[in-house]
């Protein structure tokens, strides 16, 4: 049996003739589905308790990676890395039994570094029912059509972040959009026939690795919008021009903003900005006294420990620690490599306050003041983006801290609660029939009933680290784990 199909008993027979009958018009286009908002685009019912060996259609062996299922059909499109091989690839598997239809390597010269908990095989493919787009920080963006044949290719500098690339692409008509790109990673729009700039954003003053764009309808004009470190930003998609902006958010940007009730949430979190999680750093003198080896009175990251942890996620073993070195950026404001008194100070007696804003539409230049319909202060997820779905707001925070708001008011649903699969959350929510499913880095799928009371439905353990956010379609759950791609369903 081939290493990269494995099915589970007699579900492999079965689920092949249920699935074969279902719509190839299915579609989960891209990062967090249909316009990104990470709800099902189909009323079908969709599976509550399953695992390793409850309601699994089929599960095939997968190399690494954290990229999400996209959807087109009966095809599905991730990325992986053979870390042995060097190896980057983009993967097409059958959606009825899981089988891998092709696969096709990247040219990519060198691997880009990242960090323990990310990929070279981070972004999540795009796709527009005639060809597939998939981005690799380590080389740029690749095109084929939906039977691997190769259409164009662009490559692209390598973006400047210690942390590793992550930012999907995502179509918009006639173009492909990509985020964080060059030294000033600004966004970039290319032609999608043939991969040509069509145009780049120009002094972006909020530049971002991670955050995908979100497509916004305003009139005749559709917006580009992105997050950013200290800012939030919109464009016009036909040729990149500033529309408006939201100055003084996160210096850290990792969410994807969303859509619904017409207006656009977007999360701004930096670490140890809730108000019951706040970074607690020790006093300059103490910390100078230790590691200020030339005694010039500041720290160097040479003279700093690899190891030294200012707030922890509270992941296993120390998942997801934040070092200090690895923060440099935050610390350094005069960029001299060295980290001062004043600098430190202004970290720690200025600590950061996470938000949750609704935007209004119909904004123009600095719209800070005027279309800022609500924000809300706790419970802001670091990585997972925020759901909208029937009138709500989930979020999910690291320690399985979900927070369920009214997304007309921004006012608590019900208390926040804390799930009991607690630790790190990289996934982001997605919803369907009237459920929302929340997966957590340990692997536990948790599963709630969308609604004014917290009720949940079901706790699946897959057994294996979950970092990539599943994908919903035709009444089935498609979850990447650390080394598989499962279908559940009935």
């Amino acid at each position: 049996m081939c290493r990269f199909f494995l099915v589970i008993g007699t579900a492999y027979f079965f689920g092949w003739f249920a699935v074969g009958q279902e719509n190839s018009g299915a579609n989960w286009p891209q990062f967090r589905g249909p316009a990104g908002r990470g709800v099902a685009a189909d009323a079908k019912a969709l599976p509550v308790q399953f695992g390793p060996e409850k309601a699994v259609v089929w599960r095939t062996a997968l190399p690494e990676g954290i990229s999400s299922p996209c959807i087109s059909g009966n095809k599905i499109f991730l990325t992986g890395f053979d870390p042995k091989k060097q190896k980057l690839e983009t993967l097409c598997l059958d959606r009825r039994n899981g089988m891998i239809l092709w696969r096709q390597t990247a040219p990519a010269k060198s691997i880009e570094s990242v960090y323990k908990v990310n990929s070279p095989a981070a972004a999540t493919p795009a796709c527009d029912g005639k060809r597939v787009v998939v981005s690799f920080g380590s080389y740029g963006l690749l095109c084929y059509d939906l039977e691997g044949k190769e259409l164009w290719r662009r490559p692209l500098p390598r973006p400047p972040t210690g942390f590793g690339s992550a930012s999907s692409p995502v179509f918009a008509s006639d173009l492909v959009l990509l985020n964080g790109q060059g030294k000033d990673l600004h966004l970039l729009a290319v032609k999608a026939s043939d991969g040509e700039i069509a145009w780049r954003t120009e002094g972006t003053p909020f530049p971002s690795h991670y955050p995908v764009p979100v497509l916004w309808k305003q009139g005749p004009v559709t917006e580009v919008v992105v997050l950013g470190r200290s800012g939030l930003l919109a464009f016009d998609v036909k040729d990149g021009s500033k529309r408006w902006w939201v100055p003084g958010l996160s210096p850290e940007a990792t969410p994807t903003p969303t859509l619904g009730e017409g207006m656009l949430f977007v999360a701004s979190h930096l670490p140890g900005g809730d108000p019951d999680l706040r970074m607690k750093l020790p006093p300059f003198d103490e910390i100078l006294k230790k590691y200020d080896k030339d005694k010039d009175g500041k720290l160097s990251v040479k003279e700093l420990p690899s190891d030294l942890v200012i707030f922890s996620r509270g992941g296993k073993d120390g998942v997801g620690d934040i070092r200090l070195h690895h923060m440099m950026w935050l610390f350094d404001k005069n960029g001299d490599g060295h980290i001062d008194r004043k600098e430190w100070q202004a970290i720690a007696e200025t600590p950061f306050d996470n938000s949750l804003l609704a935007i209004r539409p119909g904004g123009k230049k600095d719209i800070s003041q005027t279309h800022v319909a609500w924000q809300h202060k706790r419970g802001v997820p670091e990585v997972p983006s925020p759901l909208c779905y029937q009138g709500r707001i989930y979020m999910i925070r690291n320690g399985g801290v979900l927070t369920c708001l009214d997304a007309k008011t921004g006012k608590e649903v019900f208390p926040q609660k804390r799930l009991r699969a607690g630790g790190i959350y990289y996934a982001s929510p997605v919803a369907g029939d009237g459920k929302v499913y929340l997966a957590s880095d340990a692997g536990v799928v948790t599963v709630l009933k969308a609604g004014d009371r917290f009720e949940v439905l079901a706790e699946n353990d897959l057994g294996e680290s979950i970092r990539a956010t599943p994908a919903l379609v035709d009444g089935k759950i498609y979850v990447r784990t650390a080394g598989h791609l499962l279908a559940f369903g009935d």
